[in-house]
């Protein structure tokens, strides 16, 4: 029910910037708006205020500003306050209007929750025995600084690493409150081509301490049970689920576990019987945030937007080139849902980077010239802009209503998709 509430909320709130952004923008323009509703279908309720309608309806998967004269007369209103009485750029500008409003939200969403709640800091996940991090670093610390330069991503640990390999790196750490300058001489790797300090990074660090577990995992069929807790694999320690993994995936068939404070020696399952971490909840350190300076935490939500735009042209040329399924490159309300529920339970900022990031792909959706979608619109109006000939409406109003269906179908297809996956 929470994920459901929280999707419905999340969606509502979302086509509400959407369509007010078309909304103000036909005030702004000067055109009569007969209609703003969120939601199709019946009305929930409604009310009028002058000579805009606004409406609440049973569907919460979309929402309309219904403009005077865009789907037929309207006789009640003057010719030039009409959605075709109106020049073209007014009506490009209307167009444009909705995917901005969903851009701006998104800036201020990324930029606000950055400099506000802060952003994840990186943690120790893990270390390679015998390589030089593990004669330094310790599981779950947050690593502040490295090579003097404050780093948030583990891709800035490697580049930070080969800057100042073959020398040593200074890496500034927290661990148990107290903050740590120390120094770690990297070595070359001739199978991965650089230098590495035999580390993992990752903000989320999970430890070998079993919550729970499915009747089906792997781990169930070999003994393990909630409450176990990893403290050896084939005779070396264990202090994370990725060294577990670590170790598993090299070989190890054995591990030394607490439970009920005595240890035991319990095998592990081979790979045809499924992976150490299938169906298995682990205990996990929390989440460590800290918040950046302005310019840097600015700069930084604008480089997380502009890898979202990166992102969503590489998918259209995926698309077009055939190297990308539809459908592994879509997902519908049900998938939407699925992943807002997800950052929901995760946190406030996973939570709305991800509304971010919705806001953004509806936005980036609603450009692409098809029929029924803003970008469409925008092609009709540039049309008559570059050429001075105007399309007929009645056309115009034929080729988006097409295009209309075919959109509902594709987001039956795609929630039909989305169901097949999630019971599979």
């Amino acid at each position: 029910m929470t994920t459901f509430l929280v999707f419905v909320g999340t969606v509502l709130f979302l086509i509400l910037i959407h369509e007010g952004g078309h909304f103000l923008a036909a005030k702004a323009v000067g055109m009569a708006v007969e209609e703003f509703a969120i939601g199709f279908g019946p009305a929930l309720f409604s009310w009028k205020r002058k000579e805009t309608k606004y409406s609440v309806r049973m569907l919460p998967l979309g929402g309309y500003v219904r403009l005077a004269g865009e789907s037929g007369e309207a006789p009640e209103v003057p010719a030039e306050r009409t959605y075709y009485g109106r020049p073209a750029w007014a009506r490009f500008a209307l167009s444009l209007s909705g995917p901005v409003a969903n851009i701006v939200l998104a800036v201020v969403v990324v930029v606000g929750g950055t400099l506000v709640l802060g952003l994840p800091r990186l943690r120790v996940a893990g270390l390679i025995p015998d390589k030089p991090a593990a004669a330094v670093l310790q599981v779950g610390d947050v690593v502040l600084a490295v090579g003097g330069r404050s780093v948030w991503a583990s891709g800035e640990v490697g580049t930070a690493v080969q800057k100042w390999a073959p020398g040593p790196v200074p890496f500034q750490v927290r661990r148990d409150g107290n903050t740590l300058d120390v120094q770690i001489v990297p070595l070359y790797s001739p199978e991965d081509g650089r230098y590495l300090v035999g580390a993992y990074f990752v903000p989320q660090v999970l430890l070998p301490e079993i919550r729970s577990l499915s009747a089906t995992a792997p781990l169930t069929q070999v003994g393990f049970g909630p409450g176990d807790r990893v403290l050896a694999a084939c005779g070396r320690p264990v202090a994370s689920v990725l060294e577990f993994y670590s170790r598993w995936s090299e070989g190890c068939r054995s591990a030394e576990v607490v439970r009920d404070g005595a240890v035991l020696v319990l095998p592990l399952p081979d790979p045809g019987q499924g992976s150490v971490v299938d169906g298995v909840e682990f205990k996990a350190l929390p989440v460590v945030y800290d918040r950046p300076g302005f310019a840097e935490g600015t700069a930084r939500a604008f480089g997380e937007i502009g890898a979202v735009f990166t992102g969503f042209l590489g998918v259209l040329r995926g698309l077009f080139g055939r190297t990308i399924a539809p459908g592994e490159a879509v997902t519908g309300p049900v998938g939407i849902a699925a992943l807002l529920g997800q950052g929901y339970r995760a946190g406030p900022y996973v939570f709305l980077f991800l509304v971010a990031l919705i806001s953004l792909n509806l936005a980036l959706f609603n450009l692409v010239p098809f029929p029924a979608l803003d970008g469409a619109r925008m092609v009709f109006a540039l049309y008559e802009m570059v050429f001075r000939r105007k399309v007929s409406p009645r056309l115009e109003m034929a080729v988006h209503t097409a295009g209309f269906f075919l959109l509902l179908g594709l987001v039956v297809l795609i929630t039909f998709q989305d169901l097949v996956r999630l019971f599979r």
